[in-house]
């Protein structure tokens, strides 16, 4: 039988990743390690790092290039969808203080209302940061700002 990852580890790899990048040690135009170096760093199966990559690459910090690798992009990327947006503000609210750790983030059905979307967009928005570790999903309560929220 194989080995079952817990919950979690590729947001938590995708955490680290994107710490690197924003403190420099994957510098814009850097290509990431790849996907076997990844798994024996993290310890962890290739679908795993695959699943954190791709979030990343969602998340606009990363650009694969078939066949060459992964990389840091040279330009800030844009966002371009609107959840994408709406996962910004909240971001921005969460990193000033407005939102503190352990604090209900507003509903989706809010959410929904605030920004002039569907249930599914700001729905889609919190899921963004859930796994980018700056909300913890709380069934049935609601989601709240993490406790440990990435810098």
């Amino acid at each position: 039988m194989a080995r079952r990852t817990a919950p979690g580890t590729y947001a938590r790899i995708a955490n680290v990743l994107r710490q690197r990048i924003t403190d420099g040690t994957h510098a814009p135009g850097d290509q990431l390690p790849g996907e076997a170096a990844l798994c024996a760093e993290f310890g962890v199966a290739r679908n795993t790092v695959r699943r954190a990559l791709s979030t990343l690459e969602t998340d606009g910090l990363i650009t694969a290039r078939p066949g060459v690798g992964r990389f840091v992009p040279t330009a800030k990327p844009a966002v371009h969808t609107r959840y994408e947006s709406i996962a910004a503000d909240l971001r921005r609210h969460i990193e000033s203080g407005h939102y503190r750790p352990g604090d209900l983030l507003p509903s989706e059905a809010r959410l929904a209302k605030r920004y002039g979307v569907s249930r599914h967009t700001a729905r889609h928005a919190l899921t963004a940061l859930e796994e980018a570790g700056f909300v913890t999903c709380v069934h049935g309560k609601g989601r709240y700002v993490s406790q440990d929220v990435p810098s």
